[in-house]
């Protein structure tokens, strides 16, 4: 028996290793919280955060977050999923992998009450052709008191250095749906609380959007997220 224990561990370490590679909240004992903090947070080195122009390629160095629009005045491409509007991401430099962190801002939506929120697929642009898309996933809703709610997600890539950002077709119209999210309780200006209860969310996926995107140089195929 004691000589089965080292490979029992090894085991558990590894299954614990492949859960992380598909979700990273679920390895060891990382919430939510955590992993947006870590991800998403204030870093010890600030990150630059510019505003894109509202036309043509969008210019991004490792290290530094884009917030971009993708309206009814962007480029419209008929991709593997479909046609949709989209805005290519421009690398100084092929990276040969790469972590994508993608904010996804809801807005307000234009057809009725309540909030809306895009669906990103990110299309690796290789010359002429496009690889297979990958779709953000899973996508993780952050509810914050006096600021606009958005998704968080993160996704890995090789060989990257032009993407497309776009959404498919058939998502428009359907709905993200969050889990039971927590309540929110943060003090505002005035000394007071703000609070909520617990509720899950329901926010529709529109063709255009608003997000924030940061691209970041990994050692390793699949590290970063």
């Amino acid at each position: 028996m004691p000589r089965q224990t080292p490979l029992f561990a090894i085991l558990l370490v590894a299954a614990c290793a492949s859960a992380h590679a598909a979700n990273p909240l679920r390895f060891v004992s990382e919430t939510f919280g955590d992993w947006k903090d870590r991800l998403f947070g204030t870093p010890k080195q600030p990150v630059p955060e510019v505003k894109a122009s509202a036309n043509g390629p969008i210019t991004l160095p490792p290290g530094t977050r884009v917030s971009f629009d993708i309206d009814d005045e962007a480029p419209e491409n008929d991709f593997s999923k479909g046609k949709s509007r989209y805005r290519v991401i421009e690398l100084p430099e092929e990276l040969e992998h790469a972590a994508v962190r993608v904010q996804v801002i809801a807005r307000k939506n234009p057809a009725g009450h309540g909030n809306v929120v895009f669906k990103p697929l990110l299309y690796v642009i290789e010359g002429d052709d496009f690889r297979a898309p990958v779709e953000v996933k899973p996508l993780h809703l952050d509810i914050r008191p006096f600021r606009k709610s958005r998704l968080l997600g993160c996704v890995t890539l090789d060989k990257v250095r032009r993407i497309a950002v776009a959404t498919a077709p058939d998502a428009v119209g359907k709905s993200y749906e969050s889990e039971v999210r927590e309540a929110v309780k943060a003090p505002t200006q005035g000394g007071f609380y703000y609070t909520t209860d617990a509720v899950k969310t329901k926010l529709p996926f529109a063709a255009t959007g608003d997000l924030v995107l940061e691209i970041t140089r990994e050692a390793k195929a699949g590290e970063g997220c």
